[in-house]
């Protein structure tokens, strides 16, 4: 049972037309249109993936026919990689469904553009610089330290700037930048395990080139959780606290202090060798304190990003509990305060309704978010979509 403007009470149109208010301001259900042709966003993004593609074809052309079993075996297993990481940020992202074209677009763009057309010439001339000016024993120990956080993070974050543009209406809030900023890093991060890969075959001059592949795959992946998926989603949000948007009044202290957090962990990171001075234990310690403190970083970002979502959440779910379709607990389990959001969804599971198991329960709840998208979406309004989730509402509840 829905309620409509006719016919609700005071206290319920009060309830739909903050509804509506959340929906336009958080500009949740907006579609993203990659195909823009006004806007100097497209043709600049477009530019950066012909440049990155004819610096991978060159690089990547000459050898493919001898080292074919290395390339695909890095395709494979950054693939795998890949998938694990999508389902991650497919469940991450919680509160609003990141348009399919958009996640693609920032994939591509922080994979292709980012890496091979600004990236890979960018870290070679400041590398070939700091040898210059400092010599190459000291250029060998900290060139990657002091060269990656800078112009990765500015590269990824400047592919980030070209989508913001091409999506404003749909990159509203620090959690979009969380999650476009993810999809952008994620892409960064599978082309460049690709071509460590590839390389480590190189190394071997075509020995055992699966191998070879399987093992930097190993090891890049067990570090790959705090990386450049991580590194992005932090810088992204940062940007968007920077430069603010409809949804996101600025906040350039906040900003500026994410995306220099971003570039110290990624440079740490980069030069833990040298820092440790070789030692097994030291590297030990510091890969585990510099994973921990992305960790820590991340997840001050998220909670800074999800509060204004859970209260966009808050009130487009809100007329549902005055309509029945959800109880007040439910309601609190979803979109309540963080720090009580497992008590909240424990007391929901507990007081169910009679016949009603638990595992019902949590895909009720599940369910709820389904119907939040969907009034989105439909910006409030009735839909065959929201029709069928409510329906599978009662469905989940009913005996």
């Amino acid at each position: 049972m829905s309620i409509t403007t006719e016919s609700a009470t005071p206290e319920s149109r009060e309830l739909l037309e903050r509804r509506e208010a959340a929906i336009e301001e958080s500009g949740w259900g907006s579609r993203f249109r990659l195909f823009q042709p006004r806007n100097l966003c497209l043709w600049v993004l477009v530019l950066l993936l012909l440049m990155g593609a004819r610096q991978l074809y060159g690089i990547a052309a000459p050898l493919a026919g001898v080292f074919a079993d290395a390339d695909l075996a890095a395709v494979a297993s950054s693939g795998v990689f890949l998938l694990v990481f999508v389902l991650f940020l497919h469940h991450a992202d919680r509160y609003e469904r990141t348009p399919a074209l958009l996640a693609v677009t920032a994939f591509v763009g922080g994979g292709i553009g980012a890496t091979w057309a600004m990236a890979l010439p960018g870290n070679a001339a400041l590398m070939d610089l700091y040898a210059k000016l400092f010599g190459q024993a000291w250029a060998s120990d900290w060139k990657a330290g002091l060269t990656a956080p800078f112009v990765e993070e500015s590269a990824k974050g400047a592919v980030f700037l070209l989508l913001l543009g091409l999506a404003p209406f749909v990159i509203r809030t620090v959690y979009d930048g969380l999650i476009v900023g993810a999809y952008v890093g994620l892409g960064f991060q599978v082309l460049e395990d690709m071509l460590y890969g590839q390389n480590a075959a190189y190394a071997n001059f075509g020995v055992d080139q699966v191998g070879a592949v399987l093992q930097t795959f190993f090891i890049r992946s067990l570090s790959g959780i705090a990386s450049h998926a991580m590194y992005t989603a932090i810088f992204a949000a940062g940007i968007i606290y920077l430069v603010g948007t409809r949804a996101q009044p600025r906040r350039v202290g906040r900003g500026l202090l994410l995306m220099v957090s971003a570039m110290v962990v990624h440079g740490l990171w980069d030069s833990m060798l040298a820092l440790a001075n070789d030692n097994g234990f030291v590297v030990s310690l510091l890969m585990l304190g510099i994973t921990v403190a992305s960790f820590v970083v991340l997840l001050v970002a998220l909670r800074w990003g999800a509060h204004r979502e859970r209260g966009w959440l808050h009130d487009v779910l809100a007329p549902e509990v005055a309509n029945g379709t959800l109880t007040d607990l439910e309601l609190a389990a979803l979109a309540g305060a963080r720090s009580r959001r497992r008590k909240d969804r424990k007391a929901a599971i507990k007081h169910r309704g009679d016949g009603v198991s638990r595992r019902r329960e949590k895909h009720l709840l599940a369910a709820g978010l389904d119907l939040a998208h969907d009034l989105s979406e439909s910006h409030g309004n009735e839909s065959p979509e929201v029709a069928h989730s409510r329906a599978e509402i009662q469905r989940l509840r009913t005996r």
